[in-house]
């Protein structure tokens, strides 16, 4: 499926806020050797630190039941600002409806995003991301590192191999043939 202009917007803002000397980023990482999972986003740091990004854009993808691949050490969904406004509104209106956070009903989608320890980034119209809830670190066992790292470095490697096709490192292949041709004769 061809990804919404939203969706590229995320990614593009995500892409330039991670930029930096030190951090390390892959969209589109299957998760292990059966790829059965896929995060649309994975930062390694230099200091071990690995963080996990699913892009939301619409509300029936954010309430979507596919499996939600919070691996890292720190976890964030990734929506547009508008979406988040859109959210926090009908979490308000379920709680008042079902009484629920009777102090705080404005508050029923945070509260409830804090719970879960992930995080929010905002992307405002303009392409530039903006902190909304921070997560909480969790704790990220051997295993489950080796296999994030493992899992960025094969779709690191697709990215690579993407590149190659569009633009040929080493030239022209016909051209390429014929010089070791050359050689070999």
């Amino acid at each position: 499926m061809a990804k919404t202009n939203l969706t590229k917007l995320c990614e593009s803002a995500l892409w330039r806020e991670n930029d930096k000397q030190g951090i390390f980023g892959c969209f589109e990482v299957a998760i292990g050797y059966e790829g059965k999972e896929i995060v649309d986003f994975i930062t390694y740091k230099t200091t071990g630190e690995l963080r996990c990004y699913e892009i939301k854009v619409t509300k029936a993808d954010f309430k979507s039941r596919a499996k939600l691949s919070f691996y890292g050490d720190y976890n964030y969904y990734v929506m547009p600002v508008h979406l988040y406004e859109e959210l926090k509104l009908e979490y308000q209106i379920k709680a008042e409806k079902n009484h629920f956070f009777k102090d705080e009903p404005k508050k029923a989608f945070e509260i409830q995003i804090k719970n879960m320890g992930v995080g929010i980034l905002l992307v405002t119209p303009q392409g530039s991301i903006r902190k909304g809830i921070g997560p909480k670190r969790k704790s990220v066992n051997l295993s489950m590192r080796s296999k994030l790292i493992e899992s960025m470095v094969r779709s690191l490697n697709r990215e690579v191999g993407k590149f190659y096709k569009i633009s040929p490192y080493w030239g022209d292949d016909v051209l390429l043939q014929e010089q070791l041709e050359l050689i070999n004769d």
